[in-house]
């Protein structure tokens, strides 16, 4: 398993049950290795939660482990110990709880009205001096990856159990008083941090690299936060010295090994098999390769796509489960890339399309990424949200299959000085507008509401173009490529729209000469539509 998915913990609480004969011997040792080494490093003692515990049943229903849950219970310890070699050395010894409490569920008994309770991954239990963890019945690589923060929140909550009084810095009750923001932070480090009692949190962005160069870039632009990192980061010096800067810039590096999740259950051929014998998904499939001299990667166990060496992927491909979804996007693509003329497609040279279920980049969920910067230009797809039967979400993929290709058309046909590059795109722009990324744009830095501020400015098709006007142009084609009437509609009472469509237009038919392209390619029929033709066509779909 990968340390990008072991970097994660689940909080688990679980009771083991008496070892018999017939456990096998290297798991029973593995077991009493792993209390060894928590008892020697930590000072903290591994023990089941028992059915009997007053001060648990007081406020819990307890399930216990099973002998066998045993393997899961070995992972999460694993993912556990990983966490807390982490800390600096002794530092656990001093201040940590000193035991680990275990049981498949921990189900609070008091819970609101309507509220069906569910486990902790983890929580401080002072009364006995210990760390409650869940083990579930069933790990999955998602609750192994995203729940790393749970253990160090449980910690720091530990911590500060013991540091109530009012005049302590990083109480509760001082806290509070700190600073706020002027402006309520859109950022979702921002939104976790805005809380009365947000020092956990705060404790919990430490520790996985991404979040924490969210949180130093965060703390730059709003003062409160800078202040509360201050805070918490004083009271933790103040216990150890380990905690100096070379400790926090060292949190802050992203290992190779946390960069890429693949969700998929790689052990069900089952799936796999079933959409390989499905007649016109391989069809199709076959159509784009062969017009396109591409790969198109279907199957769980593919390769991942090619993201940005500092980006967090998880991903997912199809199972049988959503063949249909599969099916419906894959004829779909088919038809939308069999409209580019032979002479460009040849041109473009791409090398892979990834069809994914789940896609995110940087927690954000994609519907598409081309990569045009790689020798090979490569496109994904994330269908996660794709649904067949509504027109919407189908006219929303068909703009996002153009959208991808488009930048890679962009890539090699555009001359650099020319009219779609750089300042002669620019100009076409309302005088005092710029772009939030690229030549002569804002700073992206402290521009959280670059978009919002901009609400209502001509020439825009779809307000995603103002962050970058390779993002802007490639809006504008998509919804020409499916005849969109809204946008034909409004180039005439918008003037920079129309302006930027005719610029678009000439850069086609600049690709149509050089490469001797007909007027009668599909692609260029599309283009060539008016806002007449654009409003037929879609009464026409609508009737469909």
């Amino acid at each position: 398993m990968s340390r990008s998915l072991r970097h994660t913990l689940l909080f688990l609480v679980f009771g083991l049950g008496v070892l018999t004969a017939a456990e096998p011997i290297p798991v029973g040792q593995q077991l009493a290795d792993l209390k060894g080494r928590f008892k020697a490093q930590y000072d903290i003692e591994i023990r089941s939660a028992q059915a009997d515990d007053k001060a648990l049943s007081a406020s819990y229903d307890v399930t216990l482990v099973t002998d066998a849950n045993l393997p899961g219970t070995l992972k999460v310890l694993e993912w556990v110990e990983d966490e807390l070699k982490r800390y600096p050395a002794g530092f656990l010894k001093h201040h940590g709880p000193r035991n680990l409490v275990l049981a498949e569920s921990f189900l609070p008994k008091r819970s609101a009205a309507g509220v069906t309770p569910t486990s902790p991954s983890s929580f401080e239990f002072k009364a006995s001096d210990a760390i409650a963890l869940t083990v579930p019945a069933k790990l999955t690589a998602v609750q192994e990856f995203f729940k790393a923060r749970h253990i160090h929140q449980s910690l720091i909550g530990f911590l500060l159990l013991d540091h109530k009084a009012p005049a302590d810095p990083i109480s509760f009750e001082a806290w509070k008083k700190l600073p706020k923001s002027a402006v309520p932070s859109v950022t979702s480090i921002g939104k976790r941090l805005a809380g009365a009692d947000s020092r956990a949190a705060l404790f919990g962005l430490f520790w996985d690299p991404f979040e924490h160069l969210d949180l130093i870039a965060e703390a730059k632009a709003d003062v409160s936060i800078a202040r509360k990192l201050a805070v918490m980061k004083e009271f933790l010096a103040a216990q150890d010295k380990g905690f100096d800067q070379a400790f926090f810039d060292q949190l802050a590096i992203i290992p190779e090994s946390q960069r890429i999740v693949c969700t998929n259950d790689l052990s069900d051929l089952a799936s796999v098999d079933q959409i390989k014998k499905d007649r016109e998904i391989q069809a199709d499939l076959r159509q784009i390769e062969q017009k396109w001299g591409i790969t198109v990667l279907w199957a769980p166990g593919s390769p991942a796509p090619p993201m940005p060496a500092k980006v967090r992927l998880v991903y997912s491909y199809f199972t049988d489960k959503k063949i249909a979804q599969l099916k419906a996007f894959v004829r779909m693509l088919r038809d939308e890339l069999d409209m580019y003329p032979d002479a460009i497609v040849s041109r473009l040279g791409f090398g892979n399309i990834y069809i994914l279920d789940e896609f995110t980049y940087r927690d954000v969920k994609l519907a598409g990424q081309s990569f045009s910067w790689i020798p090979k230009p490569a496109v994904a797809y994330g269908l996660n949200s794709f649904k067949p039967e509504d027109a919407a979400s189908r006219a929303f993929f068909s703009r996002t299959t153009h959208h991808e290709v488009f930048h890679a058309m962009e890539r090699r046909f555009t001359v650099a000085g020319g009219k779609l590059f750089g300042p002669e795109w620019n100009a076409l722009n309302e005088p005092d507008f710029k772009y939030r990324i690229g030549p002569d744009s804002v700073s992206a830095e402290g521009q959280p509401t670059h978009t919002k501020d901009n609400k209502g400015r001509k020439g825009f098709a779809e307000p995603y173009g103002m962050n970058i006007a390779t993002d802007d142009r490639a809006t504008m084609y998509a919804r020409m490529m499916v005849a969109d009437q809204i946008f034909y509609g409004r180039l005439a009472t918008d003037p920079v729209l129309l302006a930027k469509t005719n610029r678009l237009q000439e850069f086609f038919r600049n690709i149509r000469q050089e490469l001797t392209i007909p007027a009668t390619s599909p692609l260029y029929q599309m283009l060539a539509r008016t806002p007449a033709d654009a409003a037929s066509a879609a009464s026409k779909t609508e009737a469909k």
